[in-house]
């Protein structure tokens, strides 16, 4: 009788770890706004045996009732293809807002300023610009995610000589799948871009695939990696892959 006790005892604190590691935001969710400290370092390799580098900084921090607010910061440095030197590029600070979520979908937007700090030509786009975005999540049934967004960049004011004004739309598909075992993640993000200015239209998929590394500062730590594909005649680059480090809800 005691042996049985204690295997329902050990049954129940199981099952109560599961609950708690199903509850942990890895950051999936774009309506779940949270604390969050990222590193992450981009490769993406244009054709030819060039390639851009691209590390970024990323502070996130919510406010309001329910944390349906929150300011973004990020403090990127950049590698040129000629120059595979790391120097500051473009910093960027953002808005988001979460206006409406329930168990089954939910809504946000976007607003982020690129404020032309590169010290290099080849490590910044030569112009101040802003990015708005809109996306509908819907919370599926089997636990996935599906959130379509669109995106759109354009350039604020003048831009340097030489360089090109940003007209830029993005349809995005991006899409979490419920993994089995709460302590990994993964997330498919195809999208369709628009080049206004160059009239140019490509397309990408990235796949994200990270794992929960445990407690870090108070919050939750986890790393990822994310390959990426370009095509289309008219693509910028071949293929790249993003590795990082993040730590949610500190």
């Amino acid at each position: 009788m005691k042996k049985l006790h204690l295997t329902l005892l050990g049954a129940t604190m199981l099952c109560a770890t599961s609950s708690l590691a199903e509850e942990v935001n890895n950051g999936t969710n774009p309506t779940l706004l949270a604390t969050k400290l990222t590193h992450q370092y981009e490769y993406t390799d244009l054709g030819s045996g060039y390639y851009v580098g691209l590390l970024e900084n990323i502070y996130t921090m919510p406010f309001g009732d329910s944390n349906q607010f929150a300011i973004e910061v990020n403090v990127p440095f950049a590698s040129g293809p000629i120059d595979n030197t790391l120097d500051l590029s473009d910093v960027s600070l953002k808005w988001l807002h979460v206006p409406y979520v329930t168990a089954k979908n939910g809504a946000a937007y976007t607003l982020e300023f690129f404020f032309d700090t590169a010290e290099r030509p080849d490590t910044g786009s030569g112009q101040n610009r802003l990015e708005a975005s809109a996306f509908y999540a819907w919370f599926l049934d089997n636990g996935a995610i599906f959130a379509p967004a669109v995106v759109h960049q354009f350039t604020l004011g003048d831009v340097d000589v030489g360089r090109n004004r940003v007209s830029q739309t993005t349809f995005d598909f991006y899409y979490v799948p419920k993994l089995p075992n709460p302590q990994f993640f993964m997330t498919l993000d195809p999208a369709v871009v628009h080049d206004w200015e160059a009239d140019d239209t490509f397309g990408s998929v990235q796949l994200t695939m990270g794992m929960l590394t445990g407690e870090l500062f108070g919050g939750q730590s986890q790393i990822f990696v994310k390959p990426g594909v370009l095509f289309g005649p008219d693509r910028p680059a071949d293929w790249s892959v993003q590795v990082g480090f993040k730590v949610i809800g500190f």
